[in-house]
């Protein structure tokens, strides 16, 4: 969210740091920051609001109380605390609501008289400076309290709405019709299930609007609206989510009612908005139609000093959790080391004492958390038996020069199907590692080349995934490049006969394209209880490695005729010197000798890590080597 340090410091009287010292004050306390600029003198910090506080923190009033707990300063004022004037319902006006549990609140209110026309300067660079455009003062109107509270907020021009004989009208608030169809603002025309919360004009029975996410074209607000419904209201945030998903529609409004914002929350919105009509665009508010289900007293959150010490790793003391609960303004008793806090109704992801030690850390300071290594047990840990089996298959095979892989578990088939599948082709659990091990081995023949390969040998330990439940399994791939792939297999099936040696129990696996896979389970239950784990295989840190170049090699070959008492290092040391730092990997692959020549050849491998290479810049390298090579007496390129 984008956020204002002007309007953030209507909030305070005393001046605010400058917009980098609140970066970094957020940084290390509350979110991260995307970035800061300065728009039309004023200065832009771009905050990356987590769900977690989405509830309280998409809107200016709650970055400053965010601001004005990390600075302990007060709040010059506090919307969400300041008194609500009790208000009647408007004649002739109705809301109804099908399901209380989809819409726990729905505040309606008539305002007559209003004049639709361009918004003053100030709201108008008001929204402008955090990235949105300004339409009329009604529709401003209603996204500034957005903006500046979190509550979305629409308005319905009353004029469009159909009345009954005796002049009422009314909102309603149901589910969809399946098929039913419903034009918006922005020109589209949507579906409709029936999951889909909707806003209907409860006489017409007609849709207004997608409930929590957009306003419909039937009752726009135009330059001849006079009369308009003001909508404030609290819809199911797993119900706007699944719409707003299944209709790839998604919002300002929904993103906020999505995080489930308080129900709480439109009564002080609704103020708000009245008073800035009224400031903007005349008219009189007839009344304030409120259906509303209270969710019932809020309870006290339970948390001691021991568990927030333990929990975070300091040694606060009870003053010290005083000061910051203090420092948020919220009510607490304490008993003994025992704090009974109860968070403000705004705050709807506290509900846990972790959820409140994890606020009392983040304010006490992370870097104030000092790192503490963890306890190493004196005694090994105890090592189950598939692990035994699995490390024993690792070593055995990795000593027989397989490589090990980690494929994807997710597959666009199988016998257990996910409820919520990421994608199509992942809406599966794997059943077998087969899958996985071709894919590996088709994908590493074509990057054979510059891994210097005559073969590929690959294999897996993993869990498979069946109707009769999960077990562990093995698969052992193969794949000749020079080598013949019959001669692959005939010595893939003596590995595994080497590897039942090492196990002591017979893997019952059969080739089939070059892939053997058994499950583990008849070896487990032979296999007798392991009494110590073996060391992993050394390392002498000689090894290093690098990035993989994600752009393609291209692969040249050279033949070079030289003096038969020429040796293949020379010659190569000439090529690696004049190649450049273009070729990454040269193998010789044929060696001639005829009469007092030897001619030496090899496959060269040019790739760049921040490039795809052209022909241009190969051939250039190539032509330097060439006629560094001919240089050479008795030297000559075939």
């Amino acid at each position: 969210m984008k956020v204002s340090r002007a309007w953030l410091q209507t909030y305070f009287e005393e001046e605010l740091p400058t917009a980098q010292e609140l970066a970094d004050l957020f940084t290390f306390h509350s979110f991260e920051v995307e970035g800061v600029e300065e728009v039309d003198g004023d200065w832009i910090i771009d905050l990356d609001v987590l769900p977690n506080r989405s509830s309280d923190c998409l809107s200016h009033r709650g970055v400053a109380r965010e601001l004005a707990t990390l600075l302990s300063r007060p709040m010059k004022r506090e919307p969400l605390r300041s008194p609500l004037a009790s208000v009647e319902a408007p004649s002739n006006f109705t809301v109804t609501v099908d399901d209380p549990k989809l819409c726990r609140r729905y505040m309606g209110a008539v305002v007559r008289g209003v004049c639709v026309k361009e918004s003053p300067k100030w709201l108008q660079r008001s929204l402008e400076r955090i990235g949105q455009r300004s339409i009329n003062n009604i529709v401003d109107a209603t996204n500034y309290v957005m903006f500046d509270l979190g509550q979305p907020l629409h308005a319905f021009d009353l004029a469009k709405l159909m009345r009954t004989p005796e002049g009422a009208t009314g909102i309603g608030v149901r589910l969809a019709r399946p098929g039913e169809q419903i034009a918006v603002l922005t020109g589209e025309t949507y579906e409709l299930s029936a999951r889909d919360l909707i806003i209907t004009d409860s006489v017409a029975e007609k849709p207004l609007a997608i409930a929590g996410i957009k306003g419909g074209a039937r009752a726009e607000i135009s330059t001849d609206t006079v009369d308009i419904i003001i909508e404030a209201a609290n819809f199911d945030y797993t119900s706007v989510r699944k719409t707003s998903q299944s209709l790839r529609l998604a919002t300002d409004a929904s993103l906020r009612f999505q995080n489930e914002p308080a129900p709480e929350l439109p009564a002080f919105a609704m103020r708000d908005v009245i008073k800035l009509l009224e400031e903007i665009a005349g008219g009189r508010t007839m009344g304030v139609y409120d259906a509303y289900m209270p969710l019932g007293e809020r309870m006290p959150v339970d948390v001691t000093l021991s568990h927030i010490n333990k929990l975070l790793g300091v040694s606060m003391t009870i003053d010290d959790v005083e000061r910051i609960l203090v420092r948020f303004e919220w009510e607490f008793s304490l008993d003994g080391e025992e704090f009974a806090i109860t968070p403000p109704w705004e705050r709807s992801d506290l509900r846990i004492p972790e959820d409140i030690i994890e606020e009392i850390g983040r304010v006490y300071g992370l870097r104030s958390i000092p790192s503490i290594l963890p306890p190493i047990p004196s005694d090994p840990p105890k090592v189950t038996l598939s692990q035994y089996c699995g490390d024993l298959i690792r070593h055995t095979l990795t000593d027989l020069g397989y490589t090990e892989v980690l494929t994807y578990t997710l597959r666009d088939k199988g016998e257990v199907e996910l409820l919520n599948p990421l994608a199509s082709d992942k809406a599966f659990m794997r059943m077998d590692l087969r899958s996985g091990i071709l894919e590996a081995l088709e994908m590493n023949v074509a990057n054979a080349p510059i891994l210097g390969l005559s073969d590929l040998r690959v294999f897996e330990v993993g869990t498979r995934f069946t109707a009769r439940g999960e077990e562990l399994a093995l698969a052992i791939g193969v794949r000749g490049i020079t080598t013949k792939q019959a001669k692959m297999e005939a010595a893939l099936a003596e590995d595994i006969r080497l590897l039942s040696t090492a196990l002591g129990v017979e893997l019952q696996m059969k080739i089939v394209d070059g892939v053997a896979e058994c499950s583990l389970i008849p070896a487990l239950a032979e296999l007798p209880t392991p009494t110590a784990y073996r060391e992993p295989l050394p390392w002498d840190g000689s090894v290093r490695y690098a990035p993989w170049s994600p752009y393609p090699y291209v692969l040249r070959d050279i033949a070079v005729w030289v003096p038969a008492d020429t040796p293949a290092t020379e010659v190569l040391e000439v090529i690696t010197a004049h190649a450049g730092d273009l070729l990454v990997r040269s193998d010789l692959f044929d060696t001639y000798t005829k009469e007092d020549k030897t001619s030496y050849a090899w496959h060269l491998v040019f790739q760049s890590p921040e490039r795809t290479l052209n022909d241009v810049e190969v051939n250039e390298c190539m032509d330097a080597v060439t006629a560094k090579l001919h240089t050479r007496q008795g030297w000559s390129v075939r």
